[in-house]
């Protein structure tokens, strides 16, 4: 496993690439997520490619151009035909993973008809990613607080996802993100399954849960960074990680308070302190793992 610098999950989106690039290759950083924007054609994919290889990294995700499970019928099919676009581009880069989160209810659809939505919506995603030879996963959404915020509970659990997953094709993985497993139970059966299906994993998220909260009541966009607060132990999964195989890349997803702070720092200087947590539960788990 790899780690890997996402700008969108650390307040800098909205900063360029050639800013992005040096601060995280100065901090240790091995990935970086793919800035699919920046590809205006193949060949400029390509030389972006051999350009962070000469610089000994990696590509991480390719992200969508919206949400895929959120927008209208209408947004979702010109999305989606601009994602393949972009998938072409990424792939002639050497990067070959995607995900898309999905949102654990709704308020127009009960879980029957929601279910079938997804999996139409996901057939035609998968369709882009087998045709690109991409690895893509889906990213449930656990806090229920965002569940209860809909008039009808859909899927926010590994098990869940896996049937929504497996209805179009066992090849479609998941994305394991530490607070989503929290805040849906942290069902030991739960990280089991995740584990017995190890080369379905796309990405690995790392975060904390807000201290001084229930489980029922944390907020989605309020997180911690990776065993800050302690209530949840990155050390062990990234060794559970490691000891199962797992070779893609991991990532901190922090958010509020902590990406309020980096939005108005230098790239360099919030790609040290994310590295620095990242490097720090590595060393612990491999410490652990003795």
């Amino acid at each position: 496993m790899y780690i890997n610098f996402n700008p969108r999950t650390m307040g800098l989106n909205a900063r360029p690439f050639e800013e992005i690039l040096p601060a995280a290759k100065a901090a240790g950083f091995q990935g970086i997520e793919v800035p699919a924007h920046c590809f205006s054609s193949v060949e400029a994919a390509r030389e972006a490619g051999k350009r962070l290889e000469d610089i000994g990294m990696r590509w991480g995700l390719m992200m969508a151009p919206c949400d895929m499970f959120k927008v209208d019928d209408a947004e979702f099919d010109r999305a989606l035909a601009q994602w393949a676009r972009w998938l072409e581009r990424a792939r002639a880069s050497g990067c070959s993973r995607a995900y898309n989160h999905f949102w654990p209810g709704s308020d127009e659809r009960t879980y029957e008809e929601n279910f079938e939505w997804h999996h139409n919506r996901l057939t035609q995603i998968w369709h882009i990613m087998k045709e690109n030879g991409f690895s893509y996963g889906l990213e449930f959404m656990g806090a229920e607080t965002v569940m209860k915020s809909f008039r009808y509970p859909f899927a926010r659990t590994i098990s869940g996802t896996m049937a929504l997953a497996d209805s179009v094709s066992h090849e479609i993985g998941f994305v394991f993100d530490t607070i989503h497993w929290y805040t849906s139970g942290m069902s030991e059966d739960d990280l089991r399954l995740f584990l017995e299906n190890m080369d379905r994993i796309v990405n690995l998220h790392l975060d904390d849960a807000y201290p001084g909260r229930e489980r029922n009541e944390q907020i989605d966009r309020e997180r911690a960074m990776p065993n800050e607060s302690g209530v949840i132990d990155s050390t062990r999964i990234v060794r559970l990680f490691e000891e199962r195989g797992y070779d893609g890349p991991v990532m901190v997803e922090p958010m509020a308070p902590t990406t309020v702070r980096w939005e108005s720092m230098n790239a360099f200087d919030v790609a040290a302190e994310a590295a620095a947590n990242l490097k720090q539960v590595f060393l612990e788990a491999c410490a652990s793992a003795k």
